[in-house]
């Protein structure tokens, strides 16, 4: 399931519009044996574990542990404890970046992206911390009459990953050191996609996303191909149409303004694209997928 699937699949007071979701202790069990990808994800254990399947290789969290990950190949929840207590965070790079612009004194890009400890040993205290960060988060998020909810939501974030980040420091000062080994392919793959999620409803073409990260187009699509097993253009088009089925569950929303939301030179090359992908026009899937007519 992708980070828009996954929202759609809890209950609306679980996320921020298609930003963010929060899975809370009560609700974690409904992520067994289901298969996540294409998002940041955090998981705090704070009693009992988890065996998570990513690929060929298995891990098993333990409680006292925070996994920070990227998950943009399928990450698999084989298996949780009967006595398992835990938190699932799944922001996306625009939350993330609307949370954290400014943040000082820290550095703020360290945290937008995916930190090099991606499985964090906590001691109580520290687990205590951040599952209070949580709890705060998930309490704003349930209360959907505020006024003030998705600002709320976005300071809460923010202060979980402020005290991510002072743990990290922290460690890092001690002498703490990761085991975990990042390749040049992955490298290049976080930041593409991380660049994707950020530009993707302006910027359709991939010179474009070569061209920031310095590489040739050809070297960007065989390092894409080889991580994800799709081209960089497949990956840009899914992002788009992702979007352009999120905005046509909007009735106030004409597919003119989508079309124009996803920087679609006009109407008609929008409504192609849709198609071609979807097998049938937007004004078709509105019709289908939700129940209503649709005037241009």
């Amino acid at each position: 399931m992708t980070h828009t699937q996954l929202i759609d699949f809890f209950p609306s007071e679980n996320s921020v519009l298609d930003r963010m979701l929060l899975v809370s202790p009560e609700m974690f069990h409904q992520l067994l044996e289901k298969s996540v990808h294409k998002c940041r994800m955090f998981l705090l254990i704070t009693r009992g574990s988890i065996t998570i399947k990513k690929n060929i290789s298995t891990m098993r969290v333990e409680a006292n542990h925070l996994v920070d990950m990227l998950a943009w190949e399928p990450t698999y929840f084989e298996s949780i404890s009967d006595d398992l207590v835990a938190w699932c965070l799944l922001p996306n790079y625009l939350f993330t970046n609307e949370s954290l612009d400014g943040m000082k004194p820290a550095d703020s890009e360290l945290f937008k992206d995916r930190l090099s400890i991606s499985m964090l040993g906590l001691s109580g205290e520290e687990c205590a911390v951040m599952d209070r960060q949580l709890n705060m988060l998930h309490e704003a998020l349930v209360d959907t009459g505020h006024f003030y909810r998705i600002e709320l939501c976005r300071s809460y974030f923010r202060s979980f990953m402020l005290e991510y980040g002072n743990i990290v420091l922290h460690k890092r000062n001690a002498g703490f050191r990761t085991s975990e080994v990042e390749t040049r392919q992955d490298q290049i793959t976080r930041s593409f996609l991380k660049l994707v999620w950020k530009h993707y409803l302006a910027e359709h073409n991939v010179e474009f996303y070569a061209d920031s990260l310095c590489l040739s187009t050809k070297h960007l699509s065989r390092v894409i191909r080889e991580k994800l097993g799709k081209t960089p253009y497949s990956v840009i088009r899914d992002e788009l149409l992702q979007r352009a089925v999120y905005l046509l569950k909007n009735p106030k929303m004409s597919i003119q303004d989508i079309s124009t939301e996803l920087h679609f030179s006009e109407m008609a090359a929008f409504c192609k694209f849709f198609k071609k992908n979807k097998e049938m026009s937007p004004s078709a899937f509105r019709r289908r997928e939700c129940g209503y007519p649709e005037s241009t």
